[in-house]
């Protein structure tokens, strides 16, 4: 469970490895050591990981999730975690069903998550 840990005046967050076990649970991993850092870094989004999949099992019930950390190529030291979904849907379908998903749920997360936090749709090879 995220812990709180006080560094200097101010209490900060802590990851655990139970923290990590419990995504795990819910995402496949890409990159685990990088994914592991970034919410080291951002230990505010493991909350929202975690309540992430309910709200995208209304749109997208039995696909696949994954994390990973992406890098802009354009902005040196520019990250963003991504919750990619797969999706064997047609893809103007899934656009649709991401877009309400985005509505219903992404846009109201708060800015510091917003900011440092994806989701998008992966199709498969055959689209």
């Amino acid at each position: 469970m995220t812990d709180s840990v006080q560094t200097g005046s101010a209490a900060t967050l802590a990851i655990s490895p139970s923290d990590i076990e419990s995504l795990e649970r819910l995402y496949t991993f890409r990159g685990k050591a990088e994914v592991v850092q970034f919410l080291e870094k951002y230990p505010f989004l493991v909350a929202t990981l975690r309540s992430a999949p309910e709200q995208i099992r209304r749109h997208f019930p039995d696909e696949q999730l994954f994390l990973q950390v992406a890098h802009d190529p354009e902005i040196l030291n520019c990250a963003d975690l991504v919750l990619s979904i797969l999706t064997g849907r047609q893809p103007e379908g899934a656009l649709d069903r991401l877009n309400h998903l985005d509505k219903e749920w992404e846009l109201g997360l708060p800015y510091e998550v917003r900011k440092v936090f994806i989701t998008n749709l992966e199709l498969p090879d055959e689209f």
